[in-house]
């Protein structure tokens, strides 16, 4: 009540224009609802009317103010508008019934509190932007991102998550990867050290290398500390989106990034911020001193930010978009005895599965397309294909099929798939289960040709990913050093 009170005393209007009836009382939800009207657009300028428009505009006769809101998924009310007139929001995801029910609360003047619900008919989008599948996802319906540390990887400023670059224009990439940093964070202890840039003098646990946010597919972006705890939520939008443009990939409009501080300003929340790198994996944003994006290629001071995400399994190995080609990748296991290794067996050792990924586990292995050739006893016919070639490639499609080629582009088998990330643990990320002989050279070592169709991945970023088998499907002898078969793939 005192919320409602509260919420409702605060509501603005202009007398000149508006006139609000305070002493009204509504003695029942159809008193409400006779009292209000809607009008549905296609924009947020509300200038477009449409009958199953997701932009609303309300006006209650005679002017009273009522609070609107819906329920969130976990029981929590959210406030859509408040008022005796404006407008609000109503986007539902993907599969949703685009009937959306919402209800309206008045406080009276006698001090009882009158609600209604009501519905209206909205648009549900079928098939995301292109935007909200890298941001949101396109199969689990949001994506968590935190604070990357190995974005930039050389130089003096290798290890930064946040700090100043010139402004320097040209390639997005390059000046993402490095190549224009002045100065920056590199570790949480560090951030500690730069509340002159918060708006408060406080870190409110975003700065925090653990900390991390949450966008979702409905257009909500919500920031938590490393415990959990909701820093600050927003919603969330992107513009004017090309990855094949050189610098700015989008416009990303949202006030609830990590540390969302322009620097050297005193704690301006720009609550803009152009993408300049975007994959499934990593991000990097930049804003310029006081907004201006002319100044591009004028070397004046920018505050940049990087991000990485694992939790979107599906788009790093699919892609966001029309699928994504992988090849056998020579270039994963950089030391010892077996760097160079494609395909061949491991230990299956236990414990953390990038260590075995990077070569920890390794017995032996195939290094080029010509030993691929001195292995044909562990097919299921004494045959190569074509994909015991080191130039061979397979297509794992957004369609939820994967398909492999020859070096020369010519199929060799498909099958379904799909990925598991229920079962991730320290050893995997998640299980991709698929038809069998699915995937490049798909046997498992030393069986005479077996193609198992349960492969656990031991590894995957943007570009490079390591799948596992052990003896006979025996997984749950994990960590008793039994043979393993293991598939090192890069991005092609």
């Amino acid at each position: 009540m005192s919320l409602l009170a509260g919420s409702l005393a605060l509501t603005a209007c202009d007398p000149a224009q508006e006139k609000v009836d305070n002493n009204k009382v509504y003695s029942s939800a159809e008193d409400i609802l006779n009292g209000i009207s809607f009008t549905q657009y296609s924009d947020e300028a509300l200038t477009v009317p449409a009958a199953d428009g997701n932009y609303i505009a309300y006006q209650t006769n005679p002017g009273r103010p009522v609070q609107i809101y819906n329920t969130r998924s976990d029981g929590s009310m959210n406030l859509l508008a408040s008022g005796a007139s404006g407008s609000f929001v109503l986007k539902p995801g993907r599969g949703s019934d685009p009937n959306q029910t919402f209800n309206i609360r008045a406080l009276n003047s006698d001090g009882t509190v009158t609600e209604a619900s009501t519905s209206l008919t909205v648009y549900v989008q079928q098939e995301l932007d292109p935007a909200i599948r890298y941001l949101a996802s396109n199969e689990y319906g949001s994506k968590t991102w935190t604070w990357d540390p190995t974005f930039v990887a050389d130089g003096d400023w290798a290890g930064v998550v946040w700090g100043n670059m010139g402004y320097c224009g040209g390639a997005g990439e390059d000046a993402a990867r490095g190549g224009s940093t002045w100065w920056g964070v590199k570790t949480s202890d560090e951030f500690n050290g730069q509340l002159q840039h918060t708006e408060d003098g406080k870190n409110h646990g975003d700065g925090d290398f653990n900390a991390y946010m949450v966008f979702t597919d409905e257009g909500i972006a919500t920031t938590y500390d490393a415990s959990g705890n909701v820093i600050r939520q927003a919603p969330y939008s992107v513009e004017d989106f090309d990855l094949s443009a050189e610098w700015r990939k989008g416009l990303l409009k949202t006030t609830a990034i990590l540390w969302p501080y322009e620097i050297n300003s005193g704690g301006n929340v720009p609550g803009e911020y152009e993408i300049i790198y975007l994959t499934a994996g990593q991000m990097t944003l930049c804003y310029p001193d006081g907004g201006d994006y002319a100044g591009n290629g004028n070397w004046g001071e920018a505050t940049y930010w990087h991000f990485s995400s694992n939790s979107d399994i599906a788009g790093m190995a699919a892609g966001c978009d029309n699928g994504k080609d992988w090849t056998w990748d020579p270039t994963f296991v950089t030391d010892g005895d077996w760097a160079g290794v494609v395909w061949g067996n491991m230990g299956y050792s236990g414990g953390a599965g990038v260590d075995a990924a990077k070569g920890g586990s390794t017995w032996w292995g195939v290094k080029t397309s010509d030993e691929f050739n001195g292995q044909l006893q562990h097919t299921e016919d004494g045959t190569n294909h074509g994909d015991g070639d080191l130039d061979a490639y397979m297509t794992i499609g957004t369609d939820g099929r994967i398909t492999t080629y020859t070096a020369a582009g010519t199929a060799i088998r498909e099958g379904a798939y799909k990925f598991d990330v229920s079962v991730a643990n320290e050893w995997k990320v998640a299980n991709l289960e698929t038809d069998a002989g699915s995937i490049l050279w798909p046997y498992e070592i030393n069986s005479g040709g077996n193609m198992p169709t349960t492969f656990e991945v031991l590894y995957i970023s943007n570009d490079q990913m390591t799948l596992t088998y052990p003896d006979g499907g025996d997984f749950g002898g994990l960590g008793n050093w039994g043979e393993a078969t293991y598939w090192h793939f890069k991005a092609k």
